[in-house]
């Protein structure tokens, strides 16, 4: 792999949750194993299951705290520059805002089906945050 964005499209093309693909792309560099990673992360998909926050949202928030979770002021600092970031340049941090359907319910997810969000929209929201995290350094 090239880029850890390029990581975590495969990771996410290969079956993985948005937030395990994110997670795992970046967790080695920080001393976390990628079972592991892939294990912590793996209920955080579609918006931890609920159509709330991002499950990519929430994965690059582990990887926030994986190199800055030392500090609680430092990590909310950065957590809140990444939300900030994604926020512009996808539109909002809700899974349900983001697919234009709530996936935790059945007519959301077969909606999501029907349309290729997961293979489309999803991977679009996991490379966004993969790629603001590799531009910040991470």
């Amino acid at each position: 792999m090239n880029t850890r964005v390029e990581e975590a499209s495969a990771i996410f093309g290969g079956g993985a949750a948005c937030s395990q693909a994110v997670l795992a792309a970046f967790c080695e560099k920080y001393g976390l194993e990628k079972e592991l990673a892939l294990r912590l992360s793996r209920g955080l998909g579609s918006g931890a299951r609920c159509a709330e926050i991002c499950g990519a949202v929430s994965g690059a928030v582990l990887v926030v705290g994986l190199k800055h979770g030392q500090s609680k002021e430092g990590c909310n600092v950065k957590t809140e520059e990444f939300i900030r970031a994604f926020r512009e340049k996808n539109g909002g941090v809700v899974c349900r805002e983001l697919l234009g359907c709530d996936v935790s319910t059945p007519a959301g997810r077969a909606k999501a089906i029907s349309e290729n969000l997961f293979r489309t929209r999803c991977l679009d929201l996991v490379t966004s945050a993969a790629q603001i995290l590799e531009d910040a350094g991470y």
